[in-house]
């Protein structure tokens, strides 16, 4: 197995897709985005400026490891083994002591593998770095950190609308993720680059190379993970975009004809809503007060009645609405028999569509539809029955009703299944990836050769897991 603490580039692009926010103990977490910085803990000191734990890291800060002549102080390695804390901290999880005892091996490791390489571009005269690229270096750092602190913002803006912009950039400081932090983590691609130039430069790879990293380490994965397991497909691809290199078989294609409520179905409708509002608002008072309750210890029988019956009145007057709903199916009887008897005659869906549907967005020949599938979570149950109910492209459904109006849904062919067909771009990006990945193969076995020209000490003792 290769190490990781070289996958810079592929450690930040699956944070950045995987932030989530919570709320706990009245501090916000954002558990994923320690995930976004961890790799900068390795490569921003506790000293450097910006950091709140500058003063303590200089004074009695022993060496924790030693490579040759290049040194890692106790407050470097501690500071590199805090966000796994704070990421099992914000899942509401707790590290076993086989979890900490394999950060800790996976820690030092990768800072012997960093202080090999730095031994090694001493020795070669590649270590440091002029002026004007350090100038470089800086501008790009700092575009970065906007770029970042941008990003974390916005997503977590969309947890905590009330956050602000001080408290991000507090946050981000009191971590020590500073554009030092940046700085620090570009220099330590530049100097793999630099490794890599000097001793794996010889690395070529075939198409079959090519290939076999492919399936080894993307379309396989995600077999193993999406095949028998449409919802996570969904929740990752789908919803939280993450590329993937496998589709589950069984989606189908499907056109959305939404039709508008009738004018009086929809002035019904919204009287219910605007009551509706009114007692959601008055449950949610008396979730609140029985909430409180509880957490003062306090009697809650009288209160959790009062709930119950302010639940009772939401779920009577959604009951209400679906059934205000379905008064709209006998005045919109003839539209759907036009539809289905024009179907019928050969008049093209997209002609459809543009004349009676209010959800365009799969109107046109470029666009096949919607990805629909029998196991998805993505559909109401209303759906899922009339939907599934279709067995022949080119079929339409029976009507179904929601808050946007009144759905027929048209059967418009079977998606592909397995493997994904990659772009252009990704077939250049993939024999460049592979390229990378088999120079860092020979590098760390580079890397566990040149280890015994080393003097190398460690000792972790003083790491602690405070949580």
């Amino acid at each position: 197995m290769m190490m990781k603490w070289n996958s810079f580039q592929e450690t930040n692009i699956r944070a950045r897709r995987e932030v989530r926010c919570s709320q706990r103990d009245g501090k916000r977490y954002c558990s994923a985005i320690f995930a976004l910085l961890l790799i900068l803990s390795v490569f921003t000191g506790p000293w450097m400026p910006g950091s709140a734990r500058a003063e303590a890291a200089k004074e009695n800060d022993p060496v924790a490891v030693r490579v040759g002549e290049v040194t890692y102080p106790l407050s470097l390695v501690q500071f590199s083994v805090d966000p796994y804390v704070d990421i099992a901290e914000a899942a509401d999880e707790e590290l076993t002591e086989e979890d900490k005892q394999n950060i800790l091996q996976e820690t030092v490791e990768r800072f012997i593998g960093i202080g090999v390489i730095e031994n090694k571009l001493r020795e070669a005269g590649k270590n440091d770095f002029t002026e004007d690229e350090m100038d470089i270096l800086r501008a790009e750092a700092a575009r970065q950190y906007e770029q970042t602190w941008q990003q974390i913002y916005r997503d977590a803006r969309n947890y905590a609308n009330d956050i602000t912009e001080q408290e991000i950039t507090a946050w981000m400081t009191q971590k020590g993720y500073t554009q030092d932090a940046f700085l620090r983590e570009l220099m330590a691609s530049e100097r793999e680059s630099r490794i890599l130039d000097l001793y794996c430069a010889d690395v070529t790879v075939t198409d079959e190379d090519v290939q076999r990293y492919y399936r080894e380490q993307f379309l396989e994965p995600d077999r193993e993970k999406y095949q028998s397991d449409v919802p996570r497909y969904e929740e990752e691809v789908m919803v939280g975009g993450l590329n993937a290199f496998y589709i589950p078989e069984g989606y189908r294609y499907i056109k959305n004809f939404l039709l508008a409520y009738p004018e009086e179905v929809e002035n019904e409708l919204a009287a219910i809503e605007m009551k509706g509002r009114k007692v959601v608002n008055a449950a949610q008072k008396a979730y609140n007060k029985l909430a409180e309750a509880a957490a003062a210890g306090e009697e809650l029988t009288e209160l959790k009645a009062a709930y119950d019956k302010k639940l009772e009145a939401v779920n009577a007057l959604e009951q209400q609405y679906r059934e205000k709903e379905k008064d709209a199916l006998p005045l919109l009887a003839d539209t759907i028999a036009s539809i289905r008897e024009q179907l019928a005659a050969g008049i093209s869906i997209e002609t459809l569509l543009a004349e009676y549907s209010l959800d365009q967005q799969q109107t046109g020949t470029d666009k096949p539809g919607a990805l629909y599938h029998a196991d998805s979570t993505l559909w109401p149950r209303e759906a899922h029955e009339v939907i599934d109910a279709v067995t022949q492209i080119g079929g339409l459904s029976e009507p179904y009703c929601d808050q946007l109006g009144v759905h027929l849904i048209y059967y418009a062919g079977d998606a592909p299944g397995g493997e994904r067909a990659l772009s252009l771009d990704e077939q250049m990006q993939l024999k460049q990836s592979a390229l990378y990945y088999y120079q860092l193969e020979k590098l760390n076995e580079l890397i566990d050769g040149w280890r015994s020209d080393y003097d190398i000490f460690t000792d972790l003792s003083g790491i602690h897991f405070d949580e």
